[in-house]
């Protein structure tokens, strides 16, 4: 029986052939949602430098006092992390804190404060979504709850940024950074969170409405864009001034 001569070219088989075009097919599909930019806001710019002293009728007094979770330092997500009290005159001190990072995705994600609160022993209540109204097209998708420990009654209102998106939970957070993903990009995230200790609820969270809307109205381009986003600072710039409460 003669032999075929083996010059060393393997025919490819039909499964193989099939193998390898999907193994392809995958690798162009995995190329193409790569993202090629990332959304790195403050890559040259401190959170101190662009968040001013005096908000509305609050002045910034002291960095002590402020609930500050493990979660909430220079990892797990975060590149900055900003610790302010202010007060008033005749006006509830506010507790602020921002967390920024740059990079929003798979494990590096923004810490809700519902999830770190309770490690430092608090029980949560109260939990209310909340549209901050601040004359753009859109409101600022926030949510506010009562965290109590032993004596102390603090009610916070926040809100958490990625990219344009205000998410108001995990699952929504998880949707906004698969988005940005798909079209190209890495997106940035902060989380914004004031809070007030206080034993009315109501009154208090008016407080921290007036404070965030007093917040946003005081802040300069850049750190608009960072606190709500690049498309709502732009309806902003159209209708000339944040809405007053």
């Amino acid at each position: 029986m003669s032999k075929r001569p083996d010059n060393g070219t393997l025919r490819p088989t039909r499964r193989a052939f099939i193998v390898g075009s999907s193994l392809a097919a995958a690798g162009a599909a995995a190329y193409a949602v790569t993202p090629r930019r990332s959304e790195n806001r403050l890559a040259k710019a401190k959170l101190a430098d662009l968040i001013p002293a005096t908000i509305g009728d609050w002045r910034f007094i002291t960095k002590a006092g402020v609930i500050v979770t493990a979660a909430d330092g220079p990892v797990d997500g975060y590149d900055q992390v900003l610790t302010r009290v202010y007060e008033g005159e005749g006006l509830p001190s506010v507790m602020l804190l921002m967390a920024y990072g740059s990079t929003q995705g798979g494990s590096l994600q923004l810490h809700r404060p519902e999830t770190c609160y309770p490690g430092q022993g608090f029980k949560l209540s109260n939990f209310h979504p909340l549209d901050l109204d601040i004359g753009a097209p859109q409101p600022i998708h926030a949510r506010t709850f009562t965290a109590t420990r032993d004596e102390r009654i603090e009610h916070l209102f926040y809100w958490t940024r990625i990219s344009n998106t205000f998410p108001r939970n995990t699952a929504e957070e998880y949707g906004a950074i698969l988005r940005s993903v798909l079209s190209g990009f890495v997106p940035d995230g902060i989380l914004v969170r004031g809070s007030i200790i206080a034993p009315d609820a109501q009154n208090s969270v008016v407080a921290l409405e007036r404070f965030a809307l007093a917040l946003i109205e005081a802040t300069k381009v850049q750190a608009r864009t960072i606190l709500i986003g690049s498309a709502m600072t732009s309806a902003l710039a159209q209708t000339g001034e944040v809405r007053k409460r």
